[in-house]
């Protein structure tokens, strides 16, 4: 009888170690979220007088992310995405958008929050007018502040952050441009993760 309790503990401790041990450091998220912030770069004005504008931080964030558990203390998640803010009329829709490759390491405080400093990079960065000339921009590095919060009880977390960057004119039309004044794309952000 002791014979089979020890056999058992023994199985019951590398079956333990060998779930564990197979646990990947990597996971995957998808992202959705909302922007605000940055100057104004194109506005519609309707019929009735109103009016409505395209920021260089307004938005909505969509993508996804491959994460890595470093250890129980850091990890860095490594963010695509497509950011686009737009103004739309019956006869056409002006549109300000960009593609976002960022990486964000993270220290976890416990198990739920972290916090993370991180860079990125916008690339792809244009303004979609069917009303004149479309207008692209250089790629731009940003800085990120990044805090997150992740649900006990739900394969999901919530961040607040904010991002630092500048886009300067390249070309409108195809003529290019240079030594132009930089648009201001600083922004506040609220994104949702699922993680999977």
């Amino acid at each position: 009888m002791k014979k089979l309790g020890l056999a058992v503990l023994a199985a019951l401790s590398t079956s333990t170690f060998a779930s564990e041990e197979a646990q990947s450091p990597w996971s995957l998220s998808a992202t959705v979220g909302y922007s605000m912030g940055g100057d104004t770069i194109g506005r519609l004005t309707y019929e009735d007088n109103s009016t409505d504008s395209v920021k260089a931080g307004d938005g909505f964030i969509l993508g996804g992310a491959l994460n890595y558990a470093i250890n129980q203390t850091f990890d860095i998640r490594f963010n695509a995405t497509y950011h686009f803010d737009s103004a739309n009329a019956e006869n056409g829709d002006v549109t300000f958008s960009r593609f976002a490759l960022e990486a964000v390491p993270y220290y976890k405080i416990n198990q739920q929050f972290k916090f993370g400093l991180g860079i990125g990079l916008d690339t792809a960065v244009e303004l979609d007018n069917d009303f004149s000339s479309n207008a692209d921009f250089d790629s731009a590095g940003k800085f990120i502040v990044s805090g997150m919060y992740t649900f006990e009880d739900f394969n999901g977390s919530l961040e607040m952050r904010y991002s630092v960057v500048e886009y300067e004119l390249s070309k409108i039309g195809g003529y290019s441009y240079s030594n132009t004044p930089k648009l201001d794309g600083n922004h506040l952000g609220l994104l949702f993760h699922w993680n999977f």
